[in-house]
């Protein structure tokens, strides 16, 4: 009876955990959504698929930041199951993001039990479900968003493909060939990281299969690439030659020295990892300059952010190192094969990442560490192994820091968590976003106040809507406008419309009348009303600035699909149309 006491406390603790965890995700999830630039993008892409046929989904997927290559299609094909099942709406596409970020947490905790005890384990996942850097990844639409539970799931499936116990090492096998081909078209720098991990790891353990599986596996990869490999066909390999320019891009900075490079590569893993562990955003860099002088190969500069954070950024370097030391003294002792495999993986990712990441040291952004979120926790956790060993009290020290790192999570959440609640009613002051490089909180609800707003106005007259916002916003307000069933467009036209509703929508923290000025000579403000973290200001076109009277709505209109310098993007109608 004590025994199964035990058990039943434990399973329900593990319970407790993951509903806490879901619940942070999903709570006020459809209101608080974050819709900018790029979810605006995609809904597009998406809504014409579900509005006139699945024929209508691009063969290639969103492009990577700052380059013209195209990712795999994969991600726009779940957003569009999602949004077939849950609507076509912001909130519809943007629930299988919530969905993969629930199964990450159980997944999670599978992935630690192949090592840690399920104590450990436990207290792993419960800082994972608080961790407001996945939590707030969780909650929009985004392609890099389900990185981790693809990543996870790639390495908790290589685990059970080299396990010689396992039963069922094939329909492993099938399931890692799935989850690489899915993951691999979400971020470029998975692209180029992951598959190096994987192929070394089953180079190192060579596990036995017949010839079968191994081609089964190879074809399940080229049918989720078949897109890609249809569009390349296509194009005549155009997506290969902007990956090509892409991956040596990437490598010509030669601003900073290879050593710079990789103090700066250090440190901002260190800061990422304390940030996804403790929701702390305060470490800074240390800046490091070499070859100086002679006698002075390093100079160190840390400013007065730097000096004010400076026990934050110790911490995150004592941390982030004990656990690489732990990670490699482990991988040397360590003698049960099937843990030693863990722990060979963990050392693979973090190695292959670390250089992937050494061309853009200085220029990391936070959604990169999507691709090694895992490993500050297994980090952690060989230290709470290490913990245990050192001392008889160690069982006291680690709950102490667990609970350190909830209740620090904690305090984050409900600050982000207020912030967005009061964003639409007022001008909500933030403190540089470590995590989501926000400028401002800004709400899908928020918005839909602004359309609402804008519709009233457009039921008087049923005139176009003109509008102009930051380009975070501009795209989103557009499609939200557009669904309501409004012809929308932007003020800077070409021509200036007698009959139209002309609105701009800004920051309500940004210099107004800067951006008021650029429009002051052929329109004039005869409305302002705030909605907490933006602003709209009504126009009024000036009588000698008109220039015609009526606009009318083309579908080409806001039209990006093809933009200068983009390689095409074919979709599945253009390729089974008969040529004209």
């Amino acid at each position: 009876m004590k025994v199964f006491f035990k058990k039943g406390t434990f399973i329900a603790l593990l319970v407790a955990v993951i509903a806490v965890g879901i619940f942070l995700r999903g709570y006020n999830f459809s209101d608080w959504i974050h819709f900018e630039l790029d979810q605006a993008r995609d809904v597009l892409v998406i809504s014409e698929a579900v509005d006139n046929g699945i024929g209508n989904l691009p063969l290639l997927g969103p492009r990577a930041a700052g380059t013209f290559l195209r990712l795999g299609p994969a991600f726009y094909y779940l957003e569009y199951i999602s949004a077939k099942i849950f609507g076509n709406t912001p909130f519809g596409v943007a629930f299988i993001i919530l969905l993969f970020s629930i199964l990450t947490l159980p997944l999670f905790y599978l992935v630690c039990r192949r090592y840690f005890n399920k104590w450990n384990s436990l207290g792993l996942l419960s800082i994972f479900s608080v961790s407001i850097f996945l939590i707030m990844y969780s909650r929009f639409a985004w392609n890099p968003n389900l990185i981790p539970f693809f990543v996870l799931l790639i390495f908790y499936s290589l685990l059970r493909v080299v396990d010689k116990e396992e039963k069922k090492r094939d329909l492993w096998m099938y399931i890692f060939a799935v989850s690489l081909a899915i993951a691999t078209q979400l971020h470029f720098l998975v692209l180029l990281t992951i598959p190096v991990v994987s192929v070394v790891f089953l180079l190192v353990k060579r596990p036995r299969f017949s010839w079968k599986v191994w081609a089964s596996s190879f074809l399940i990869v080229i049918f989720f690439y078949s897109p890609v490999i249809i569009n390349e066909i296509k194009t005549g390999g155009d997506n290969a030659k902007e990956f090509a320019e892409a991956v040596s891009g990437k490598s010509q900075n030669e601003k900073y020295s290879v050593i710079e490079k990789a103090i700066r590569n250090y440190e901002e893993n260190a800061i990422g990892s304390f940030l996804i562990l403790s929701g702390v955003e305060k470490a800074e860099v240390v800046k490091v300059k070499t070859a100086l002088k002679v006698s002075n190969a390093f100079e160190f500069k840390c400013d007065k952010d730097c000096r004010k954070n400076l026990p934050w950024s110790i911490t995150a370097f004592i941390v982030f190192s004990l656990g690489i030391v732990l990670l490699v003294v482990r991988l040397i002792k360590e003698k049960d094969v099937s843990r030693k495999n863990f722990l060979l993986f963990s050392f693979l990712w973090l190695i292959v990442s670390f250089i992937v990441f050494l061309p853009v040291a200085y220029d990391i952004s936070p959604r990169f560490f999507l691709i090694t979120a895992p490993l500050p926790f297994i980090f952690l956790g060989l230290i709470f192994n290490f913990i245990t060993k050192l001392t008889n009290k160690g069982k006291w020290i680690i709950i102490a820091i667990i609970t350190a790192l909830i209740v620090s999570n904690s305090l984050a959440i409900m600050t982000r968590f207020s912030q967005l609640k009061k964003a639409p009613l007022e001008n909500v002051k933030i403190n540089p976003d470590r995590i989501l490089k926000e400028r401002a909180r800004v709400t899908l609800e928020q918005q839909q106040l602004i359309v609402s707003y804008i519709s009233k106005i457009v039921e008087k007259n049923n005139y176009p809507v003109f509008l102009d916002s930051e380009s975070q916003h501009d795209r989103a307000l557009k499609y939200i406008i557009r669904k309501e069933g409004m012809a929308a467009s932007s003020v800077k036209t070409s021509k200036v419309y007698r009959n139209g509703n002309y609105f701009l929508v800004f920051r309500t923290s940004s210099n107004l009348e800067e951006e008021i000025a650029k429009y002051s000579i052929a329109y004039k403000v005869i409305e302002k009303k705030e909605f907490g973290t933006l602003i709209v200001f009504r126009l009024l076109p000036e009588e000698e600035s008109i220039t015609d009277v009526d606009w009318y709505f083309s579908e080409d209109d806001d039209n990006d699909r093809s933009a200068p310098g983009v390689p095409e993007r074919y979709n599945w109608n253009e390729i089974f149309s008969k040529p004209r």
